[in-house]
Parts: C-alpha cells; structure tokens; sequence
C-alpha cells in the first residue's frame, strides 16, 4: 500500500505561473534532511485558492523503492521543481 499523508502548503508565485491541480508531481525536500533527498510525491487533492496562501493538499508517495521515512507529521519541507524551490509546507499527518 502507498503512503499518503495531508499536508499545508504555500505556493510562491515568483516561481510558479499556476496555481498547481490534482495530478501535480513535484519532489520534495525535508527541511531537516542533511542528505538534501529528492522524495517524489503526488498531489492528488489540492485545496489552494491562490499564490502565497495558506492551502491543503493530499499527497501520495509514489515511487516503490524510495524510503520515505524522513515525511513525517510535524516536519516542514521545501516543494521543489528541478533545481527551484516552489513552495513550502508543512506535514498534518500520515
């Protein structure tokens, strides 16, 4: 079974041009991690009415040899496309 997990999450608009929709696949990068590990997840359920607004999302993690121990509640996290941090969030639980 894939883990999924509620978060809150704040879209930048200097980086994005949209506000993302159900289906969006970005990585994220727990704030806390060293190692800076890329995580892939997806988010199935968004509900963000606009740029640098407190929004909710539900997320699936996605790939099956990835260890995604490192999301847990509590912990925040930067949203990242490629090399540009997107957003920021939160985790509200798993």
């Amino acid at each position: 079974m894939n883990k999924t997990f509620m978060v809150k999450v704040v879209f930048s608009a200097h980086k994005r041009k949209t506000v993302p929709v159900a289906g969006y696949r970005p990585h994220i990068v727990m704030d806390d991690d060293k190692h800076r590990e890329y995580l892939g997840v997806e988010f199935y359920d968004i509900e963000v009415d606009g740029f640098d607004k407190d929004g909710y999302a539900m997320c699936l993690c996605i790939y099956e040899n990835v260890d995604y121990q490192k999301i847990q509640t509590g912990k925040t996290f930067a949203v990242m496309e490629g090399g540009n941090k997107g957003g920021k969030g939160t985790v509200l639980n798993i």
